[in-house]
Order: structure tokens, then C-alpha cells, then sequence
């Protein structure tokens, strides 16, 4: 064979492979996404959607002894639920380390406790629409006077109170490096942070006004903000889904949008708010007071 036809021949060869492996990944991909979409026939077929929460007030509350749950989060999803004469199943209780094996195995269609999104999480899930805000700030004991700027925080000798895999685990890893982490294991309440501060366990916790705002309505004195004007994040509260679910996110994405739009998530909000305020909103397309578009 001559030299010019071997090159022809590895040439056509490489691409007929490139082509094969090519098709292969998309056909996979393509299949990938068709299965992930069957999770939205499921729930219309089932008339029900398999809710996954975290016990974290106010946006998810659970009443020890009846069982009986209400909160933000809770007052969305049976809204939803109404609006679209689809059953939410309460099915199980997760920690934030296993909200996205849940979802993903299918034991869940929709985590549905609130979360606050990151590009780590979204590696592995998707999100909705945020329904409103939350402004995390540095939260510690009212004699306080080592961290007015918040640099002082990155120390061996500061305890910062923690949750394993929640937002202010994530912010003292990635932020703060170098300070200890008092940590406590998935599904303890959020509040016991609070405590260990009070009770000089922990010197400092991250957390969002919302749920600081209940325990000082319990524990009057026993907190104070620090550096009130260096917030550390700000996050969208969202539902999370698995990925590739394309139909279900565009389904809830109508039904928060709706709520949005018609003043039930401000309603719902107002409910739990302790101070105006607390709750900082999605911003509206439209003037809510004439209606004029923005």
C-alpha cells in the first residue's frame, strides 16, 4: 500500500472513531436526560410529589410530639400542592450531606426544606427560582470585641460553631481556615450552634437574622451581630432537584413564579417574619402598589 493511501486510511479510521465515541456520549447523555425527565411522569401519574426536608425553623418546623409540620418552606409546597391538585408527601427527614443522594436514587423528587445554592451543590443537583433572600452575617457573644472586621476570625484559637455540611461549615472552611471548627453532626437542631456560643463552647457562629431572630426572642441579650456591615454571603432560598430534570423545574419555577406574582410567598413571609425586613424579597417585575411594569 502506498505511503499517501496508509495516511488516507488512518486518517478516515480516526474519524470514523471520533464520530463512534462521539455519538456514544451523546446517545448517553440523551439517555441520561430522557431518565431523569420520567420523574415529572411520575409525579403527574402519581398525582403526588415526594418532598425530602431539613428540620430548620422558620423554614421548616416539626413538632416533636404531634408531628405535625408548618414553616415557610411547608406553607410553599402545599400551596404548590393546591395549585396544582398534586399530594406533597412529607417523606423523609435528610441532613445536608444527603439531600442529593436522595434525590438522585430516586427515594425523593424534590428537596424541599430550602436551601441556599453553591457551585458545589450544583455539581450535583439543581435549583428553582429563589423565592426570597437570605444575608449571612457573623453572629457572636455580646462582649465580643475580637472580630470588628471579621479578620480576626481566621485564628487557631477561635472555636466557630458548626453543622457538618451546612453554610457556615462551608464559610469557615473557605474562609476562615486556620479557626477551629466546634462541629456537630447532620440534623442537630441549628440552634444548638446558638447555645454553644452562649455556653462558651464556640466563640462564633454565620447564620442568617431569620433563626437569630427566634432564639433572642427565647435568649434575649445572649447574641449580638458582629460587623453588621461585612456581609459573608448572600443566597437565594430555593427547592433543589435532581439534575437533568428539566420538566419538574419548569413546572415548580411556574408555580413559585405564580405565588411570587400574586403576593402568596409575601403573605407566607409575613407570617413567619419576626421583624420587617428579615426576609429580604424578590424584587418584582411590576410596581405591586399600580402594577406598571418595571
Amino acid at each position: 500500500m502506498k505511503r499517501t493511501h496508509i495516511v488516507l486510511f488512518c486518517i478516515a479510521a480516526a474519524t470514523i472513531a471520533v464520530t463512534a465515541a462521539t455519538l456514544s456520549r451523546s446517545r448517553s447523555v440523551a439517555q441520561s436526560v430522557a431518565a431523569a425527565d420520567t420523574r415529572f411522569k411520575q409525579v403527574i401519574e402519581k398525582r403526588e410529589i415526594r418532598c425530602s426536608y431539613l428540620v430548620y425553623s422558620p423554614y421548616l418546623r416539626k413538632d416533636p410530639n404531634t408531628g405535625e409540620f408548618s414553616g415557610i418552606f411547608y406553607d410553599i409546597m402545599e400551596e404548590v400542592g393546591r395549585k396544582s391538585s398534586l399530594k406533597i408527601v412529607w417523606a423523609e427527614e435528610v441532613g445536608y450531606e444527603t439531600i442529593f443522594e436522595g434525590l438522585k436514587s430516586g427515594r425523593h423528587d424534590v428537596f424541599c426544606g430550602g436551601l441556599w445554592p453553591n457551585a458545589t451543590r450544583a455539581r450535583v443537583g439543581s435549583f428553582s427560582v429563589p423565592v426570597f433572600y437570605s444575608v449571612v452575617k457573623a453572629w457572636g457573644r455580646p462582649n465580643e470585641t475580637r472580630f470588628v472586621n471579621l479578620q480576626g476570625i481566621n485564628d487557631p484559637s477561635v472555636k466557630v460553631a458548626t453543622i457538618d455540611g451546612a453554610m457556615e461549615d462551608i464559610i469557615a472552611r473557605t474562609d476562615f481556615p486556620l479557626a477551629r471548627r466546634e462541629s456537630l453532626p447532620q440534623q442537630t437542631p441549628f440552634s444548638q450552634n446558638l447555645l454553644n456560643i452562649s455556653t462558651r463552647k464556640a466563640d462564633i457562629t454565620f447564620a442568617e437574622p431569620g433563626i437569630i431572630r427566634e432564639y433572642l426572642a427565647k435568649n434575649p441579650g445572649a447574641l449580638k451581630e458582629l460587623a453588621p456591615d461585612k456581609p459573608l454571603r448572600i443566597f437565594g432560598n430555593v427547592l433543589v432537584l435532581p439534575q437533568h430534570e428539566h420538566q419538574l423545574k419548569q413546572f415548580l419555577d411556574t408555580a413559585l413564579l405564580e405565588m411570587l406574582y400574586s403576593g402568596d410567598i409575601d403573605r407566607i413571609l409575613q407570617k413567619y417574619e419576626p421583624n420587617p425586613g428579615v426576609f429580604p424579597r424578590v424584587s418584582l417585575p411590576y410596581d405591586p402598589e399600580t402594577a406598571v411594569l418595571k
